[in-house]
């Protein structure tokens, strides 16, 4: 692109007092002086060391995976081995990844199965690339039980990771996790305007039971209340209801949201999540059994 405003493979400008060694004035007294190939290969290199200079500058490593990340995931199984048949369809997922950092990580985290909602702890071992891919191994918990590999590209610093389910195959499972840059909470750090945003399915009630998302708002007073607005999609039809309920954050940064709609009857819903960041988002799930709903409370200000 240098040479490109160039005449040919020339220099030109304004003639010195005498004319260097393969220079000479043209037909209107300009003075040029061909591109010295020394030069070309120069830039060259320039150019190429910028590339590779570029492409370096992403490096990560295990110990740059540490601390605790927030996370919720979404998705269908496919296909799972006999034993597994029951828990086939719909899935929901959120809890926490402590990666210590040298490898090793234990993972905190309620998983909804087809609607059947069970507690699955469990520690797992990763690997970091240079360039900030994540490779997971670790076994299902029960009822699975299984092998199972999971995939995941840092963002921002590693502030952020996508993570994607590989193995078994027959699934299809994508998580966002989020870093927990607090340590210890109380209700006063879930507080202020949250927008929801929520995905999955569910089979409750019945008369509604299929795919299912919802977008709105709450507030959270900062002492264990909150209001809002709420549009949910149950399997193509649209609904809209106001919303309050109570809610309790633990120490460890879990928010407990309950509440109760008109259009789910008399039964409380119950989302829980792990804060990420200084309490920006929530990375939650509807932990109510014949529910396989996940996602994301944002903090609308600062």
């Amino acid at each position: 692109m240098l040479c490109a405003n160039y005449h040919s493979d020339r220099i030109r400008g304004v003639s010195p007092l005498w004319p260097a060694e393969g220079a000479y004035y043209n037909d209107h007294h300009v003075f040029e002086e061909e591109l010295p190939v020394r030069f070309v290969i120069g830039l060259l290199a320039v150019a190429g060391a910028m590339a590779t200079s570029g492409q370096a500058g992403v490096t990560c490593s295990d110990a740059e995976y540490k601390g605790a990340y927030a996370f919720s995931a979404t998705g269908t199984l496919l296909q799972l081995p006999p034993e597994g048949k029951a828990l086939l369809g719909a899935f929901s997922q959120s809890g926490r990844f402590l990666p210590d950092g040298h490898g090793k990580l234990f993972i905190e985290t309620n998983a909804s199965y087809n609607g059947i909602v069970i507690n699955g702890d469990h520690p797992a071992t990763y690997r970091v690339t240079p360039d900030c891919l994540i490779h997971f191994d670790l076994t299902l918990p029960f009822p699975l039980s299984v092998p199972s590999k999971f995939v995941g590209v840092l963002g921002e610093n590693g502030k952020y990771m996508s993570l994607l389910l590989t193995e078994p195959t027959g699934t299809v499972i994508k998580g966002n996790h989020v870093r927990q840059d607090v340590t210890f909470c109380g209700p006063a750090d879930f507080n202020g305007g949250y927008s929801i945003d929520l995905r999955g399915s569910t089979n409750v009630p019945a008369a509604l039971a299929g795919r299912f998302q919802q977008i709105g708002r709450i507030f959270a007073d900062g002492n264990g209340g909150f209001t809002g607005t709420s549009t949910a999609n149950f399997n193509g039809r649209p609904v809209r209801d106001q919303i309050s309920g109570t809610y309790q954050v633990s120490s460890k940064c879990y928010v407990t949201l309950r509440y109760k709609t008109a259009t789910t009857g008399t039964e409380s819903i119950v989302i829980q999540g792990a804060i990420g960041g200084h309490g920006e988002v929530v990375q939650v799930m509807i932990l109510n059994d014949g529910w396989g709903v996940a996602g994301s409370l944002i903090r609308q200000q600062e």
